[in-house]
């Protein structure tokens, strides 16, 4: 066969068939972010450990040690454990990776299902506390920054970093108010360089999924910031074309998501606020819609989650103030009878 379709067997190496199996039938079909992780995933643990052994050779307890050990030792920073969300991540990617090589007669079985990954909590999401959203409102509203009004944007509809930076104004209806959200943009490695190129670029994709592409209609402090954000546009460059950006950089051209999540960081230390992501925006806008009473499955719709257990699980926990405030408001039906005074101790000598 061509160079382009190798022969493979039970010889042939993991690192090798990892490889042909990520750029045959990953890179073609996956989003490239999605592509990114999985090479990531491959490149970063898999192969290293694994990538010079014959796939026809791996056996199941040799994938569980290397799970135990990626659990202790796997984290590339601080060479700590590596979080269960890689893991379990890691794992999809031998599964599905074993599962073509067995489609393709590579190797008779797939050893993954019979390795176990160690489950833990999920861990409690970041939000922020109504002084800190208050203390970062007051400077949002009072000082002007290209990046204010893109904080403004997700702090009142929940909106992902991506999505807000990818907004056009094709996207904003002025009458009605209505924001459609429909696509996402994100800095990703740019592994087809050619060498002097930069080794990173913005790529568009459509959102997430068909819940994820949703309209929205903006709450009148958000309609006020996107007349004053046009007004700004007019005055800098020109009358805003559809395909222009409503939240826009220096250059009227579209915001790098990841400058807007280094702008938040460098904000929260500027006014004394702890430390969190700028996801932590979109936590937070879900508690606070929650606590205010808006229902669970409005709110899935307004986030543009797939699934509602979704919102609930890794996005509205209730706070400590709602949880005391529901404690105190449960009373008996009957009121119970006064209790004696108990009598009065004495210290024995």
């Amino acid at each position: 066969m061509s160079a382009y379709y190798p022969e493979f067997d039970e010889n042939t190496l993991l690192g090798e068939w990892l490889s042909y199996w990520l750029e045959t039938y990953v890179k073609p079909t996956a989003k490239p972010s999605s592509y990114e992780h999985y090479r990531d995933h491959c490149e970063k643990h898999i192969i290293p450990s694994l990538g010079e052994i014959p796939i026809g050779e791996i056996s199941a307890k040799m994938l569980q040690r290397f799970f135990n050990e990626q659990a202790r030792t796997g984290n590339l920073r601080d060479h700590g454990p590596l979080s269960t969300k890689s893991m379990r991540n890691m794992r999809v990617v031998l599964d599905v990776a074993f599962k073509q090589a067995v489609s393709e007669d590579v190797v008779s079985h797939n050893p993954v299902p019979l390795t176990a990954i160690k489950s833990c909590k999920t861990k409690r999401p970041e939000v922020m506390t109504d002084a800190m959203q208050e203390q970062l409102e007051q400077y949002l509203f009072c000082t002007r920054n290209i990046y204010h009004p893109g904080i403004i944007l997700a702090l009142y509809t929940g909106l992902r970093r991506g999505e807000v930076c990818a907004l056009r104004w094709r996207n904003y209806n002025e009458v009605t108010g209505k924001l459609t959200v429909e696509q996402t943009v994100r800095r990703l490695t740019n592994y087809d360089a050619a060498p002097g190129e930069p080794k990173t670029r913005l790529v568009f994709n459509e959102v997430k999924t068909d819940s994820s592409d949703r309209i929205l209609v903006m709450p009148k402090v958000v309609q006020d910031m996107l007349k004053e954000q046009k007004r700004r546009f007019v005055q800098q460059f020109h009358f805003p074309h559809e395909d222009d950006f409503i939240i826009f950089s220096r250059n009227g051209g579209v915001t790098d998501p990841d400058n807007l999540q280094h702008y938040f960081s460098r904000l929260l230390r500027k006014l004394g606020l702890e430390h969190v992501k700028f996801h932590a925006i979109r936590h937070t806008f879900a508690t606070r819609a929650i606590e205010n009473g808006i229902d669970v499955s409005t709110v899935s719709g307004i986030l543009g989650h797939a699934d509602v257990t979704t919102t609930t699980h890794f996005y509205v926990r209730p706070r400590e103030k709602a949880m005391n405030r529901a404690m105190q408001s449960i009373t008996p039906i009957i009121q119970p009878p006064a209790q004696p005074a108990p009598p009065a101790l004495r210290w024995v000598q």
